[in-house]
Parts: structure tokens; sequence; C-alpha cells
């Protein structure tokens, strides 16, 4: 044990400190006798506290992953992958492509049929539908190819492309059953091919037509493997061959063209037409009446069509060359351009979310605008009835092509896509706001950003401000809600092109009851617009942020949010909003307390409204509004350190008596403090320093125990016995990294989860890879009992209270679900007890005249509202009364699950 771990002598001491993340730790000699935790916590001296090290030996720690009950389930959400989605031939089912799977959907009614999942470390680079057998399903990873039957959901063979693949695309060989693949691969010099195979049920070798020095990046093929055409954005290569003989690929030979473009291009789309002209004597292999049309998008805004470019961007004789059509609507880079299937109609779609439809013959454009977020991808359904549209807020839209109404949509988890790779070490990784459901432990609650902002430089980070609500448990969207003003039907660009910013959630609780949800929304001014105001003075308000606490409760008949009270700067300081830097739901009761920059603590409860001249007769109908019951000044323990405070957490106990506030100490040695509120009286219980080091970022309770997260270390602190336990973090976890961990508890397994965030790091000129760990602590003797690491940076941690398992949401907005198999049969026990009370209800709705004993409910609420919702439907009609027993079956379905 190390000096900085020796116990005290001194009986006052309160407790050891834990160890600070920025000294130099002793080095370890791992054996496989190291001491155990139990060891170790028996040696108890007659201190009032004692620090108990985790245990660092890696033997121990295997032993411990293999007998640990804990396993992850299979992720659910995900971001959808900028690859064309795809359709079947008779349009019923769609295949939307993620980084590691591909999602099969019924377009008649917008569910998940099926997940095709890849191994891992495989990313989805491209899928197809196999032109000759609809139910296989062709999909193309960075290093692999899968033949999938997608009705079935079995991989059928799997084979190895050889070389990283970056682009691909599948067409059907003329007089060939098997269809071909043409791929861009990436050797290890850098080149890039031009390959093509057979897709059979077995591996074939692949061919190559074309090597490059050049970036391509894009490919497309025509007219059966006849015509390809690859681009690099500012060149463009067209290969043309007579024949192509899978069976002897070395004998197909391509004549290759290279044309420089007069724009940078971003997307391009060919267009198999029919021309009587004849061809000039350079393009061989083709009929007479074979054309290529060509549209393409650039960085600039514009839209170039070229009309039959064999004979025109590839003629050699310059007299044949013809300059473009050229159109021109979009203000930043076109991302997506198509052909319609008759050729008389061009769609676009960029970063102004908006659909243009441009009619070739007339010049005319139509416009469907006001779309969620800019527009990623169009495709057109394989018998042009329908639009694919994918948008960049992680959601997909099949609309119409005569109406333009959508007719399917499919929406995913749409958290904040940032810019720049996941691993880059120039971007900070964020945390999400979201919860669960109380009394719907599968719904997600989490603050979305209202529209996705891009960029030139990619996606950018947007503010919070909707309410999404995602089933994790079926993986599908169930709504979204404006939480504070947005932009999304209007336009969302200032006089000097500047985007206007939207609020931002930056806290969110929900009582036990799931009736009431509080939120909090900060909206900044850009410094640039109140540049005029910075004259008037330092403290004018304009300058300063506007701040809202909202107060919401569920309404049934509407399924939506209600806003009830707003509270403009719930807390302030000189004669301006505060920062909150806390909110929290009081357990078992209807309380939500708020902790602010200015070293207040306020109490909020609801309360009656009376109005004037009109009498109340329900007092649960007149919870309406919402007030400050008590305010609990803290300024007096900060010290001499300066209001505002600048980071602090609250948390309170699972009965909800106490309320727990972390804040930074006034000493020198920068000792956490934290006091325990009485929530009755509203005074100060008791004062505590030592706990942790730093600066706090989370807090939660777990029994006696209090667990404190702070930049680079989590602490358990026993209120009882006055014990600190420090949890052992990885060493890619420290104070440098400014990534504070992620924590959650977990009542009935009762357990600690961390889960830290490690940033990229600098070692000379060698970048290390960020790594993010989950480690699962028992809480009673600090045994680590489950660790892992994650392959996206995690960016919310929850616990279900219900099921004992912990939800994991990362920056893939993926969705990982851990849980313990030794409480599987509690779940079970759960279950039953549910079922038996739903059953005894339904029982005694139909037993007039029965006296049954009360059934106690788990839920007070629940079970009133539910009464009351059956006795609507039945009432005291007689059963000669009573509608046929579809109507009353449909009304008894829509009462309980409104209720």
């Amino acid at each position: 044990m190390s000096p900085k771990h020796q116990k005290r002598s001194r009986a006052n001491d309160a407790a050891d400190k834990p160890p600070r993340p920025t000294e130099e730790r002793v080095k370890r000699r791992r054996t496989s006798d190291a001491p155990n935790v139990k060891d170790t916590k028996k040696a108890k001296s007659s201190t009032s506290t004692e620090v108990v090290p985790a245990v660092e030996t890696s033997l121990a720690v295997q032993k411990q992953q293999s007998t640990a009950p804990w396993s992850f389930s299979r992720p659910v959400g995900g971001r959808y992958s900028n690859v064309n989605p795809v359709m079947t031939q008779d349009e019923a089912y769609l295949f939307i492509g993620l980084d590691t799977a591909v999602q099969v959907f019924a377009t008649s009614t917008s569910r998940l049929v099926r997940t095709l999942q890849m191994e891992a470390g495989q990313n989805v680079i491209g899928y197809q539908i196999c032109p000759t057998d609809q139910e296989v399903l062709y999909i193309f990873t960075s290093g692999f190819v899968t033949k999938w039957n997608w009705d079935s959901g079995k991989r059928l063979a799997r084979w190895e492309a050889g070389s990283r693949t970056v682009a691909v695309d599948v067409t059907t060989v003329a007089n060939v059953d098997t269809p071909a693949a043409y791929s861009i691969l990436v050797q290890k010099d850098g080149k890039r091919q031009v390959a093509f195979s057979a897709l059979g049920d077995k591996k074939s070798a692949s061919t190559i037509a074309l090597q490059t020095g050049e970036q391509i990046n894009t490919i497309q093929v025509a007219y059966g493997g006849r015509v390809v055409v690859a681009c690099d954005g500012p060149r463009i290569f067209l290969g043309t061959t007579p024949s192509i003989d899978l069976e002897n690929p070395d004998a197909t030979q391509y004549t290759w063209r290279e044309a420089t473009l007069p724009v940078s291009a971003t997307c391009f789309h060919l267009r198999e037409s029919s021309s009587a002209k004849n061809q000039a004597p350079e393009v061989k292999g083709l009929k007479a009446s074979e054309t290529i049309d060509l549209v393409l998008g650039e960085t600039g805004g514009s839209i170039l069509i070229y009309q039959d470019i064999l004979n025109t961007l590839f003629a050699r004789s310059s007299d044949k060359k013809s300059s473009p059509r050229k159109l021109h609507w979009h203000r930043g880079s076109v991302n997506t351009v198509r052909w319609s299937r008759d050729g008389n109609y061009v769609i676009s779609g960029g970063n102004e979310s908006v659909i243009v439809l441009w009619q070739l013959d007339t010049g005319r454009k139509q416009f469907l605008p006001h779309l969620s977020s800019p527009i990623l991808n169009v495709t057109v359904s394989p018998q042009g009835t329908s639009y694919l549209v994918q948008l960049a807020d992680n959601s997909i839209i099949v609309l119409s092509a005569r109406e333009l109404q959508p007719s399917a949509t499919v929406t995913g988890l749409q958290l904040t896509c940032e810019a720049g790779n996941k691993d880059s070490a120039s971007r900070k990784p964020l945390s999400a706001v979201a919860a669960l459901h109380p009394q719907h432990p599968e719904h997600l609650l989490v603050a979305v950003p209202a529209s996705q902002q891009i960029t030139q430089q990619g996606s950018q980070r947007t503010n919070a401000a909707v309410l999404q609500t995602f089933d994790i448990r079926s993986n599908s969207h169930i709504s979204r809600q404006a939480l504070a003003r947005t932009n999304t039907t209007t336009i969302n660009i200032g006089p000097e092109g500047s985007p206007i910013i939207t609020p931002d959630i930056r806290n969110m609780d929900i009582l036990h009851n799931g009736k009431w949800l509080a939120t909090v929304d900060t909206w900044n001014p850009r410094s640039q617009d109140v540049e005029v105001l910075a004259g008037v003075g330092s403290n004018d308000s304009s300058l300063r942020p506007e701040i809202f606490l909202k107060f919401w409760k569920w309404s049934a008949s509407s399924n939506i949010w209600e806003l009830v009270t707003r509270i403009d700067g719930p807390h302030f300081n000189d004669n301006h909003h505060s920062t909150v830097l806390g909110l929290a739901a009081r357990p078992l009761s209807h309380e939500f307390a708020t902790l602010g920059a200015d070293a207040f603590l306020r109490f909020w409860c609801p309360t009656a409204r009376h109005r004037s001249g009109l009498k109340t007769d329900s007092s649960e109908q007149h919870l309406d509004t919402w007030k400050c019951r008590n305010a609990v000044d803290l300024t007096g323990f900060l010290g001499d350190t300066a209001v505002p405070v600048k980071q602090a957490c609250i948390s309170f106990s699972e009965d909800g008596s106490v309320l727990a506030v972390c804040l930074p100490s006034d000493s020198g040695a920068n000792d956490g403090l934290v006091l325990l509120i009485d929530v009755h009286s509203c005074t100060v219980h008791y004062r505590r320093t030592g706990i942790f080091l730093g600066v706090p970022h989370s807090a939660k309770f777990l029994g006696r125990n209090l667990i404190v997260a702070s930049m680079g270390s989590v602490t358990v602190w026993d209120t009882v016995d006055d014990v600190v336990k420090p949890a052992q973090l990885p060493d890619q976890t420290n104070a440098k990294s400014g990534i504070p961990p992620l924590i959650a508890v977990n009542s009935r397994t009762q357990t600690l989860a961390i889960a830290s965030r490690g940033a990229d790091s600098t070692n000379g000129k060698k970048r290390r890879k960020a790594h993010y760990h989950f480690r699962i602590y028992d809480v009673p003797s600090m045994e680590l009992v489950f660790q892992e690491t994650l392959s996206s940076c995690p960016l919310a941690l929850l616990s279900d209270v219900y099921s004992g398992d912990y939800i994991i949401i990362d920056s893939m907005a993926c969705v990982l679900r851990l849980g313990c198999l030794e409480k599987a049969s509690q779940k079970n026990v759960q279950s039953s007890e549910v079922t038996s009370h739903l059953n005894s209800g339904l029982a005694s709705i139909f037993s007039q005249g029965t006296e049954r004993a009360p059934v106690q409910a788990i839920e007070g609420d629940y079970s009133s509202a539910q009464t009351k919702g059956l006795a609507s439907v039945f009432g005291d009609t007689p059963s000669f009364s009573l509608p046929s027993m579809g109507v009353l079956f449909r009304n008894v379905v829509q009462t309980l699950g409104s209720s």
C-alpha cells in the first residue's frame, strides 16, 4: 500500500483523501498472490474512516470476468450510413444501412422487420438486392462480401474482398445469371483500383479494370457493366468495353478516358438513354442507339447536365465537345442529384432542407420545402412511383412521386452528429441529456436537435431543443416534441449568413409517476450580435444568457407534454439570469430541486392556480402551476470562492428525505465539499470535505452510500460509517483529459457502473486512439465484477430500476443494454405480479356484485387512473344496454393504453 493510502493516526480526521489524478502512482508488481479486496476490507482499525483500494491485478480481473453474470444485448438504434437506401422490386420492403448492420423495414407500416448484423469491426459501405433473386441481398463491408437471404435472416455465403473497399455498384451482365460487383479498392501504397468480380455462392477472383493514383471515391455502372464511370471530384473517368465475360474475366478489356470537369463534383448520376444519332468511331462496344446522360452537382450549388457524354464530354475532338446545361438554385453544395425514371426531371437536394424538382423541358422548378434537416440522399424507387429521401437527422422519408406526400417514415435515434472523425483529438465528447420513463422503462427520453446543421467541413453540433421518445425494446421511434424555440419551418440563416441559434436543453428530469417533467433550456446570443451593446455596460441583461425552467404535464388524451409553468430566470445574480447547474426530481414526491450558479438551492412544488370567480372542487385538477416553496443560501459555505459557482451537482436520497449538494471546496487543497440538506426543514444537516477531488460532475445515492464523480475520479462515501472508498479507474482517465466519467447506480443489483471517456493523447509524432472503458463495481465490497472496452464514446449512462440493467448511449446513436443474468428470475417474478394485477382488474369489471379484497397497486396513480378510465367505459349501465362486444373491447384497449 502506497504512503498516501495509509491510515491516519488521528481519529478526528474525516477520511483519507482519494489519490490525486495528477500525482504519480506507485508501480505495483502484478502477481498471482496479490491481496484481494475482501481480505483488505477485513483489516479494520479503530479509525472512523478507511480507504479501500480497488483490485489492480490482471489475474483477478480475468477471474472476475470469467464468472461475471453480466452480458450485453444486441445494440439498438444506430446512425444511418450515408449510403443510398434500396427497395425491393415490388416496393414492399425498404433496406437501410447502419455502420455495422442493415435493417429491413416494411414500407406499409414503417416497422422494423429484421436486422442483418455484421461481425465486429466490419463497416457497411454498400448493399444491393440481387437483380435475379429478390430474396438475396449482398452486403459489402470494408473487407468482406456477404450474401444473405434477407427474408429469413440467414447468411448464405461470405468471402474476403482482398483489399479495403470504399465504393461498390452491382449490375446484371447480359446472358449471365450471376450478377457482377464493381468496386473501388484501396491498395497499401495508396493507389486505387476499379475491379469487378462475379457474385455467386463462393469467392471469385477480382479482375482489375483500372489502377490510378487519383483518389476516386464514387462509381456507377451502366448497360450491364459495359460502361463504368468513376469520379474523384475535379476529374471523371469513363471505361467502356464491347462485352463482359465473367467466366474468363481476363479477356474483358476496358478502354478508359479521363476528363477534367469545370467544377468540383460532389455527386453524380447516370441515365441510360437512346438516340438515333450514329456514334463516333472512337466509341466502340455500344450500339448506335445507346447513349449515356450525366447529371452532377458541385460544391458551388450548381447542377451540370451532359447529354450523351460518350460523344460530348469525352469526345476526342474539341469541336464535338459542347457546354453542359447549367441549373442553379442551391446556396451551398449539392449533396445529391438524381434522374427521374423517364428522364424528364432532375431531383436535387442540399443543406437548405428543400427538395428541388427540375422540369427539363420547360425549365420550371418545383419545391418541397421545410423538411426537418438537410438532405443527404435521394433515390428513385424501382417502379419510379416513390422517392427515398435520407435526411441528416437520422431519418428516411418515402415520398410519393406524384403528390410528394410521405407514405412511410423511418426515424432513428436523432442525437447530435458532430464534425470530424469520431476518434479525432480535436473534438471533445459531449454528454447527452437523457432519462428513462419511470413507468415505462423501455421508453427513452432524450433531448435532440430540431435540425442538424451541415457545413463544408461536415456536421456541426446544434443545440438540443426537441424531446424525442424512443422505444429501446422494439427499436422504434415514438414521438418528437419541441421543448424550446425552434427554427425548423423558418429560415434559420441570418442576414449575414450566420445560423440562428436555438436554445439548448441542459437539464431534464421526470417524477416517479411519469406525470411531470422539468426541463432547463439556455440561450446564449452570438457575441457578434451584441457587440453594439458592449459599451452600454457589462451588467446589461442583453449580454447575458436567457434561462428558463419549464414544468410539463403529461396529457394522456393528446399523448404530449403540455407546458404548465415557465419560470424566467429561476436563479439570478446582479439582475441577470444565472446558470442552472443541477436539476433533480425528488423520489416519491411531487417536487423538483434546482441548484444555480448563484449558490442558491431552490425547491419547487405544484400548487393550485386560483382564478377569480371560479370555484374549485378537485385537488388533483388544480395542480397546474409551480412555485418555489423554499430557498437555501449556500454562499456561506463557499468561503472566499467567488460567486457564481462554475460547476456543482445535486442528488436526492432514495427515500427523498436528504439532498446532497457537491460543491468545489474553499480550501487550498481543492478537496470537494459535500452538504447534506434536510429536505423537510430545508437546512444544512451535515458538512463534509475530502470526499472527492477537483470539480464535481455528477452524484448518485445508493442506499446509505453517496457516489460522486469528479474530473478523473469516482469515490463512494458511506454516510453512516463515514468511510470513503475510491473506485479504481483506467489509466487513460485522468484530470488532464478534461472529460469526466459517467456514473449510474442500481438498487436492485447494488452495483455502480462507470463509463470512463479518455481522450486522445499525442506522444511525439504518434497519436494514441481514444479508449472508452465500462466497469461495474459491487458497492458493498467495491469489487470489480465486470469490465469492457467500448468502441464508441459513451454520451449517457442510465439505470433501469425495474430490471437492474444499465443503458449506454454512445456517440454513434447506439443504445447498449447490459443486464445481469442472476436477476432474470426477479424480472420474471415482477412480470407475473404485473400480470396478476391486470387480471384482477379485468376480473373486477365483468364479475359485478362479487366482493373482493382490495389489490394493492404497484403504482397508486396508475391504478387510480386506470380505474377511472374503465369506469367511464362501463359506468352504471345495465348489461342489456351495453354496446356490442367489439365496441367494448376497443374502448377497454384504448382506455388501458391511454392510462
